[in-house]
């Protein structure tokens, strides 16, 4: 089910490049035996597969942010402003954010394609 209206070229464009070293978002692959590995993300794409892993950390409001700022996606950032007042823990934010991330990946895919 489409939650999100279909991108325009610019915004597909935002989506799918990479950010310089400035703009990237700092993430977490969490292990058992290593602790919090650190992951530099240039891209939409790489925050998407990071959200993906059996236990990932990002701050959800520099996320936020970072959608709003960097991709200048409004829509998407409304929505996942509402995921983190909606839900009561990270991990069911991470989820829903992760499908809001990969509708919104697939879309500027399919856009391209088009």
């Amino acid at each position: 089910m489409t939650t999100l209206s279909a991108p325009n070229e610019d915004l597909a464009a935002r989506v799918l490049r990479e950010v310089d070293y400035p703009q990237r978002l700092v993430g977490y692959r969490m292990r058992e035996r290593m602790g919090a590995i650190q992951v530099s993300l240039y891209s939409f794409e790489e925050v998407v597969h990071l959200l993906g892993d059996k236990c990932p950390y990002v701050n959800l409001q520099r996320l936020e942010q970072w959608i709003e700022t960097v991709t200048q996606d409004s829509e998407l950032a409304a929505a996942i402003a509402n995921v983190i007042q909606e839900e009561t823990n990270d991990r069911d934010r991470m989820l829903r954010i992760k499908t809001l991330m990969g509708e919104r990946l697939c879309q500027c895919k399919q856009g391209v394609q088009s």
